[in-house]
Order: C-alpha cells, then structure tokens, then sequence
C-alpha cells in the first residue's frame, strides 16, 4: 500500500454479514461466515495494492469492523445498513476528510478472487485518463468498482442496472477490466463459476 498522500482511497462496502449473501441459497451461518471472509479478503487485497493509499471499510457489522481494523484499515460506521449508495457517499466524505487531495475508489466487499494487481490496473488507467472510472460484473450489467477524482465525483448509483446508470451519470468503462474485479459473488450461479471451485478466499 502506498503511504503518504499517494495514491487512491479505497471505500470497501461491507453490508452486515448476518443480511449478506442471501441468494447464494447456502446455510445463514454458512452464509455469513462466507461474508465475513470475502471482506476480509477485499480489504487484505486493497491494502497490498501499490496504487491504494488508505483503506476505509463501510459497515455496521462489528466483527468486519475488527478485523479490518486489526489490519490496518480505517472503518467507517454505519449507525444502521445505509444500502450502498448512501455507505458510498458516507466513506467518499469521510476519505475526502482523511485525504483531501487523493483520488476516491470504491468496491464492493464480495469479489472472492480479487488480486491487488488489478486494483492497481484499474487505478492507473484512472490516473492516466482523468476521467471517473467504472468496472463491470462478469454479465455486464452491475457495477463492482468505481474510481473518481477529489474534486468531481458523478454520484454513485449502485442497485439493479447500475452499470448503465454508472454510465449515465458520467463514468466510463474501464478499458483494462481484469478478472478479478469482475468476478463478484452474488447468486449460486455466481458460486459455481468461481475459476477455482470450492477456493472462495485465501486463508
């Protein structure tokens, strides 16, 4: 991770792992213990990167809250689960804060493959352009990353069709678009094509 005023500020988007990963049809516990390590994972990978100065975890669910603080990352609290357009505004402002001149990146807390390398893809293609950045998921259709500058943030519009809405409101697609940032785990089907079956995160 870069130190200093170099590099991006990362927003890490947890939702409660007692609600997350509902859809993936596996046990609550199963579930949530799956949750609890795909954050985990996210935000050990976001704190590797080259390109990433700080890491901020958004969540109201204490135990993502301890261990990314035993990490070396910044939480932010959510009094209750905001959803992710207001979890995305609230780290934006707290990481404007923190690191007024840096660049602001956001992504969602349940990439199980993701590799700091394409963070940093993504981010340098970012400072390259200048212009704010969004990667999709593997149909296309969602959004699992974004990245902005300091002072021109579009809006965040994470929900159904949020690329398109990405889109509209101002970013563009990310030329690199690597794997891992594409591969997010939201259903069973997305379970199943997991490139190394069974292999969800690393120990």
């Amino acid at each position: 991770m870069t130190t200093g005023t170099a590099g991006a500020s990362l927003v890490v988007l947890a939702k409660d792992a007692h609600a997350a990963k509902t859809r993936l049809q596996l046990p609550r516990e199963e579930a949530r213990q799956l949750a609890l390590r795909l954050a985990a994972s996210t935000v050990r990978a976001g704190l590797a990167a080259e390109t990433v100065g700080a890491v901020l975890v958004v969540t109201s669910d204490p135990d993502i809250a301890r261990d990314a603080r035993g990490v070396g990352a910044e939480v932010v609290a959510e009094p209750h689960p905001l959803g992710m357009n207001r979890a995305a505004a609230l780290g934006r402002r707290r990481a404007l804060e923190a690191r007024p001149d840096a660049p602001v990146a956001v992504v969602v807390a349940d990439l199980p493959e993701l590799q700091p390398t394409d963070l940093d893809a993504v981010v340098r293609e970012f400072a390259t352009s200048g212009s704010p950045l969004y990667v999709t998921d593997r149909q296309g259709t969602g959004t699992t990353f974004l990245v902005h500058g300091p002072e021109r943030c579009p809006g965040f519009g994470f929900g159904r069709h949020s690329a398109a809405m990405h889109h509209r409101l101002g970013y563009q697609r990310a030329a690199s678009g690597p794997p891992s940032l594409r591969r997010d785990l939201d259903t069973a089907e997305d379970l199943a094509a997991l490139s190394v079956p069974g292999v969800l995160v690393p120990s």
